[in-house]
């Protein structure tokens, strides 16, 4: 029978073989800024792909409360429609799905609304490629 000292050493070794099973080539977009807010985002697929791919927009304010009170829209290459993502609760989560041309060559454009004010961030679909 194990002991409890024994069932954590056991739960912390799974916990590490699970992490070292992850793929690691997903790529980690960089978190930017833009008032008080911290805005990152997440594909799905977790890398880009030609074609359909959901894009979540993640909106902190310090320390780690959600943004729920933005309008979040997204496009393609700073072109084109803007379309506006679903608020995913109030967790300071947005989604939508964009078709995307080239995942190596084309950026996210995402557009923050908040009351009377208005901010675009530009994130590269390839995190090697530097940002605009």
């Amino acid at each position: 029978m194990m002991t409890a000292p024994n069932k954590f050493i056991g739960l912390v070794i799974l916990a590490l073989l699970t992490a070292a099973c992850a793929p690691s080539d997903i790529p980690v977009y960089p978190t930017k800024k833009w008032e008080d807010i911290n805005i990152t985002i997440e594909t799905r697929p977790s890398r880009a792909e030609r074609g359909m791919n959901e894009f979540l927009v993640i909106a902190t304010r310090p320390p780690r409360r959600p943004a729920s009170d933005l309008v979040v829209s997204m496009r393609i290459n700073n072109t084109g429609k803007w379309h506006q993502g679903i608020q995913d609760g109030h967790v300071g989560v947005y989604r939508r799905a964009v078709f995307v041309e080239d995942p190596e060559k084309d950026s996210l454009s995402v557009r923050l609304e908040h009351d009377d004010r208005e901010m675009i961030l530009n994130f590269p679909l390839n995190p090697d490629t530097p940002s605009p």
